[in-house]
C-alpha cells in the first residue's frame, strides 16, 4: 500500500458565538501563542480568555453571528478531494483551534493506511508561532506513532507565482470597483489619487527579531503584487494585532488608511494578503472598521475579496499536491 493525501491545515474560527470562549482558551492554551510558563498558562489563558470573551463576541455578532471560515474550508477540503480523486490522493482538513482538530484528522489519515501525507497549511506565510503550532502538533502525533506515514511539511505559497496571480485579479476586481465609485473629474487621470494597501496579519514584533520569517515573507508577496499593478500607490500595513503589553508590527492598517487619506487619495483598496478564507478578520476588521475609517476621512473603500473555494484556487491547491507529494 503507498497512499498519499494532503492534509490542509488552518487556525480555525467560531462558526457561532457559543463557540468564541472554547476557541479563545485552545488559542492561549497553545504555549507558541502565550510564551508564559506551563503551570501558569491554563490559569492566564482562562483569565484572558473571560476578559475577551464578551468583546470578542460582539465582533461575531456584527458579522452575522458567527464565522464562514470553518464551513469554507470544508468546502475547500471537498472541492480538493474532487479534483484529486483521479490521482487516488485523499484529502482531509485540520483546525488548530477549531473541530475538526488535528488529533482526530490525524486518526483518519491512519484509519485509512497513508504513507505518505502533505501538511499543506492554509496560511500563504510562513511563522513558526502560526504555522509551526500545527506543524508541531502533527509531528508530536507522528513521533508517537510506532509505525507513522512520511510527512512533507510544506511551508507557504505566499511567493508563488500562481497565487500571486490569483490575489492580483481579485485586486484588480477591487479597484474597478472603486473608479467606479469615485467621479471621473476625482480620479483625476492620470494621476489616480487612489492607493492601494497590503494588509497582513500582524504578529509581536519580539517574535520577528528572534528571526521568524514571516515579515520577510509579507514583504516579498507584497512586492510581487506590486509588480503586477504598476502605477498605484501601495503601501503595507499590519492588522488584526492581539493583546496589549508588547510591541506588535507596524505600520498599523489604520494609520495607513489614515496616512493616505492626508496624502489625497480619494479612495483607498486594501488587498488582506495573509487570508484566503473570508474570517471576523476580513469581515470586522476590513469591511466594518477599516471601511468606517475611511468613510470618516472622505475616502471611497473596497476590499478584495479572498479566495475561498474558487475554482483556479484549487486547482492550484491540487498543483502543489501534485508536486510534493510527486
Amino acid at each position: 500500500m503507498n497512499e498519499k493525501a494532503v492534509l490542509l491545515m488552518t487556525m480555525g474560527d467560531p462558526s457561532d458565538v457559543r463557540g468564541v470562549f472554547p476557541y479563545l482558551m485552545k488559542l492561549f492554551m497553545d504555549p507558541n501563542i502565550l510564551r508564559v510558563p506551563g503551570p501558569v498558562r491554563p490559569f492566564l489563558a482562562f483569565y484572558i480568555s473571560l476578559m475577551k470573551k464578551e468583546p470578542v463576541k460582539e465582533k461575531y455578532q456584527a458579522i452575522g453571528g458567527g464565522s464562514p471560515m470553518d464551513a469554507i474550508t470544508e468546502r475547500q477540503a471537498s472541492a480538493l478531494r474532487e479534483a484529486l480523486k483521479d490521482k487516488s490522493i485523499f484529502v482531509y482538513h485540520a483546525n488548530r483551534y477549531t473541530a475538526p482538530s488535528i488529533q482526530d484528522a490525524y486518526r483518519q489519515i491512519k484509519s485509512h493506511g497513508i504513507r505518505k501525507l502533505l501538511a499543506l497549511p492554509l496560511y500563504p506565510h510562513f511563522s513558526p508561532a502560526i504555522t509551526g503550532s500545527g506543524f508541531g502538533l502533527l509531528k508530536t502525533l507522528a513521533e508517537k506513532d510506532p509505525d507513522p506515514p512520511e510527512v512533507v511539511y510544506y511551508e507557504g505559497f505566499g511567493a508563488d507565482t500562481r497565487f500571486i496571480k490569483l490575489l492580483a485579479q481579485r485586486m484588480r476586481d477591487a479597484l474597478e470597483k472603486l473608479l467606479k465609485a469615485i467621479p471621473a473629474h476625482e480620479a483625476g487621470e492620470p494621476e489616480r489619487p487612489i492607493s492601494v494597501i497590503f494588509s497582513a496579519h500582524s504578529l509581536p514584533e519580539e517574535l520577528i527579531s528572534k528571526g521568524d520569517p514571516y515579515l520577510d515573507n509579507v514583504m516579498q508577496t507584497a512586492s510581487m503584487l506590486q509588480e503586477e499593478l504598476g502605477e498605484i500607490s501601495t503601501h503595507v500595513g499590519f492588522q488584526s494585532k492581539g493583546r496589549a503589553g508588547m510591541e506588535w508590527l507596524k505600520p498599523e492598517t489604520d494609520e495607513v488608511i489614515k496616512t493616505v487619506a492626508a496624502s489625497g487619495s480619494r479612495g483607498v483598496a486594501v488587498v488582506p494578503i495573509s487570508f484566503v478564507s473570508e474570517n471576523v478578520e476580513t469581515l470586522y476588521d476590513c469591511d466594518i472598521l477599516q471601511k468606517s475609517l475611511a468613510a470618516s476621512l472622505g475616502m471611497k473603500y473596497e476590499r478584495s475579496n479572498s479566495l475561498d473555494d474558487d475554482p483556479a484556487f484549487i486547482n492550484f491547491l491540487a498543483e502543489l499536491a501534485l508536486e510534493k507529494l510527486s
